[in-house]
């Protein structure tokens, strides 16, 4: 599934989160080792009667599949949009791997396109999201110290 940040970024470079025809998206898709199909599965993509397009944010479900970076990073600016660092920091707590930074990775180069296109608002909020990086990690690890210290009074009771 290695080709999934490749083909969602060049998605969003080429057409952000409007439709495109599926034969275009196919071709992407097969080129960057991965299918449109195995995407729209796992919740990144929308694809229907021979159209695809990129979900946007709103529509990506709370829960998915986090190991898609992609879904990841969406997930993770949408919380900074909606709930600021405490909303980012409660998605990147509940994961112990390298995905939350590589998600970050993926939102500033986002940010990077979105600026260059002109698209402010979308560049708004990667930028959000990479800047408040450092008080996102401090939140989490105090969020994950919490749950730790809450689970240990359980066992002990």
């Amino acid at each position: 599934m290695g080709g999934n940040i490749p083909f969602c970024v060049d998605l969003y470079t080429q057409y952000a989160f409007n439709e495109m025809k599926f034969g275009e998206a196919d071709v992407l898709a097969r080129a960057k080792n991965t299918s449109v199909e195995k995407l729209a599965g796992r919740g990144a993509l929308h694809a229907h009667k021979g159209v695809v397009r990129l979900l946007a944010r709103e529509e990506i479900p709370e829960k998915t599949d986090k190991e898609i970076i992609w879904l990841l990073a969406q997930q993770l600016t949408r919380a900074m949009e909606k709930d600021g660092v405490v909303g980012a920091a409660k998605i990147a707590a509940d994961i112990f791997t390298s995905e939350p930074e590589q998600a970050k990775d993926l939102a500033y180069r986002l940010f990077t396109i979105a600026e260059r296109k002109g698209w402010a608002q979308e560049a708004y909020a990667y930028n959000s999201l990479v800047i408040s990086w450092q008080d996102v990690q401090e939140k989490a690890a105090e969020l994950q110290t919490q749950k730790r210290s809450a689970e240990q009074m359980t066992f002990l009771k």
